[in-house]
C-alpha cells in the first residue's frame, strides 16, 4: 500500500468513473485500474462494485475511503507545515464559496491573493453550504467562505463580516414610501425568494413570515441569483431582501430600504478543518477582504445575527 494508491482510491470515489478519475490523477486508466486492483488484493477485499451503470464503493470500501481521506489529509498537512516554516506556500488552494457571496467577494480578493502567493494555484468553486461543509470534511476543499455559525466540531470558523439584510422594493409596492422597514412588514405580498437549498433563502424566511402564495398571479418564479431577483423588482414586481454587498454601488437608490435597528445581519466566515495548518494564508485572505469593504461590515459589531438553518 502506498500514498499514490490511496490518491487513486479517493479519486475514483469522488468521480465514480475510471476515465475521469485517471484524468484527474494525470495517469492512464489502465494504470489507475491496475494500482487499485493491487490495493484490493493486498487488503483482501473488494473496494468497488464495477457495473455497466458506473462505479460504487462497497460497504467496506466506504470505510476504507473514509480512512484514506484522513491519511491523505495528514500527509498534506505534513507538507504544508514545512511550507509554512519555510515561508513558501506552493501547490493548490481549493476554496468553496456560496453563490450569494461569490459575485460580490471573489472580485475583491482573488487577484491580490494570487499576486501575494504567485506559486499558489487558487481554485474557486461556487457551491451551496451543505456541499462546502462536506467537501471540507472530505479534504476536497481547503477553505470555505460561507454563512455561519455552523456548530460543527470538525470545522473552525473565522468570522470576517457581518452583512446587513436590506429591502429591495419596487416603486409601485405598498412598502416603497417607507423610509425603513421592519420584520413585521415582511408579511406584505409580493416577496421574491431564492430557490430551495440557498442558505440566504432560509435566513430571509427566518426574518419574516411571508404572505401566502398569491394563487391569482399568473406565474411563480424562484431564482438562484440575487441579481435576477433585483431585476424582477426593478421592473415593478414586488420586493425582495438582498445582502448589502450586492447594493454597495446603489445605497442611495430609494428602492433600497434599511431595517430598523437592530438590523438583521448574516455572519460571513472563513471556515477550515481543524487540521488546517496554513494559518498565515487565512490571515492574509481575511485582511484582503476587510480592506475592500466598508468598516461597518466588519465582524463583531452586530446585535441580531440571523441563523441560516
Amino acid at each position: 500500500m502506498n500514498i499514490q494508491q490511496l490518491e487513486y482510491l479517493v479519486a475514483l470515489d469522488t468521480h465514480r468513473q475510471f476515465v475521469l478519475a485517471a484524468e484527474k490523477c494525470h495517469v492512464t486508466q489502465p494504470t489507475l485500474s491496475m494500482q487499485l486492483q493491487k490495493l484490493e488484493e493486498e487488503l483482501g477485499v473488494l473496494l468497488f462494485d464495477r457495473t455497466t451503470k458506473g462505479v460504487q464503493p462497497t460497504a467496506v470500501g466506504i470505510k476504507v475511503v473514509q480512512q484514506a481521506r484522513r491519511v491523505l489529509r495528514e500527509v498534506q498537512q505534513l507538507r504544508e507545515v514545512v511550507q509554512v516554516e519555510k515561508d513558501e506556500l506552493v501547490g493548490e488552494l481549493r476554496l468553496g464559496i456560496i453563490p450569494t457571496l461569490a459575485p460580490y467577494l471573489v472580485p475583491l480578493f482573488l487577484v491580490e491573493l494570487v499576486e501575494r502567493y504567485p506559486k499558489l494555484r487558487v481554485q474557486v468553486e461556487e457551491l451551496q453550504s451543505a456541499q462546502i461543509l462536506q467537501q471540507l470534511k472530505d479534504n476536497q476543499l481547503d477553505i470555505g467562505l460561507l454563512v455561519t455559525p455552523l456548530d460543527d466540531r470538525q470545522l473552525r470558523e473565522i468570522p470576517v463580516l457581518e452583512e446587513p439584510f436590506l429591502g429591495y422594493i419596487s416603486e409601485n409596492h405598498e412598502l416603497y414610501p417607507q423610509a425603513t422597514i421592519s420584520p413585521q412588514d415582511m408579511g406584505a405580498p409580493g416577496l421574491w425568494l431564492l430557490q430551495e437549498g440557498h442558505c440566504f433563502r432560509h435566513q430571509v424566511l427566518n426574518i419574516c413570515s411571508p404572505a401566502p402564495v398569491d394563487t391569482t398571479r399568473p406565474f411563480t418564479y424562484e431564482s438562484g441569483s440575487i441579481e435576477t431577483l433585483k431585476q424582477l423588482v426593478r421592473h415593478n414586481h414586488g420586493y425582495t431582501l438582498v445582502p448589502e454587498l450586492s447594493v454597495l454601488s446603489e445605497l442611495d437608490n430609494p428602492m433600497v430600504k434599511r431595517f430598523e435597528a437592530p438590523e438583521p445581519v448574516r455572519e460571513i466566515s472563513l471556515v477550515v478543518h481543524h487540521g488546517f495548518v496554513r494559518l498565515p494564508l487565512l490571515t492574509t485572505l481575511r485582511d484582503i477582504i476587510l480592506r475592500q469593504v466598508p468598516e461597518r461590515l466588519q465582524a463583531g459589531k452586530a446585535q441580531q445575527k440571523i441563523k441560516w438553518r
